[in-house]
């Protein structure tokens, strides 16, 4: 019979040595991407982020005071008529096309005249504007209705709330308590004071136990 060869054990094997892997790249190490590099911005590409600086000229108003508020003349006509107290950005486009000046010319390029129009406009809303644009319709005293701005509104608000509390109306009651006036719930929200963590109770003695005696 055939001798059967002796055939080395797996363990017996000779280890091969991993290779390390080359990359495409050279000089880089496995596994690692090559880095991008940066490009440098152009001047325009940095100009983008930066705002330009308008330059105006040596008649521009930067602030225009009308109807005792101090308006920005950065601010176009509508954006700027908005600060005033009481103006919204509706009755503002009402008032600049009865003044007949451009809304979106900027306040601070507007000259005296149209100025003086838009004030004169301001004081004639009540019989220029229809009764639906106005902010209090049927006063209370008058029974007109009116529209307020500026330092008025303020004004009327405070005597709407002393006649509130003068006839001890809930809502007056409300105000004079400083609490919420229109329904919202309190328990969680709105509250004040000092916050006081959880206080444990003190335990009760029964009344026929006996104090003892500190020695």
């Amino acid at each position: 019979m055939p001798e059967e060869k002796d055939q080395p054990d797996k363990a017996e094997q000779p280890e091969t040595e991993a290779r390390p892997r080359k990359d495409k790249a050279e000089g880089q190490q496995p596994g690692k991407q090559p880095k991008k590099e940066k490009k440098a911005k152009t001047a325009g590409e940095e100009g983008k982020g930066e705002k330009k600086k308008v330059e105006h000229d040596a008649n521009f108003n930067y602030i225009v005071r009308i109807a005792n508020t101090d308006i920005n003349g950065e601010r176009n006509v509508v954006q700027g008529l908005t600060s005033i107290k009481g103006i919204g950005r509706h009755m503002a486009t009402f008032v600049a096309d009865k003044s007949n000046v451009d809304r979106k010319l900027k306040f601070g390029n507007l000259n005296e005249t149209q100025i003086q129009q838009i004030q004169t406009a301001l004081s004639n809303i009540e019989t220029t504007a229809p009764a639906w644009m106005m902010n209090r319709r049927k006063d209370l005293y008058t029974g007109e209705d009116q529209h307020l701005i500026s330092v008025d509104v303020a004004t009327r608000l405070r005597d709407d709330i002393n006649l509130m509390k003068m006839i001890r109306s809930y809502k007056g009651v409300r105000h004079e308590a400083g609490l919420p006036v229109r329904g919202q719930r309190t328990r969680a929200n709105g509250r004040f004071g000092l916050a006081l963590g959880v206080s444990k109770r003190r335990e009760v003695k029964p009344a026929g136990a006996k104090e003892e005696k500190k020695e």
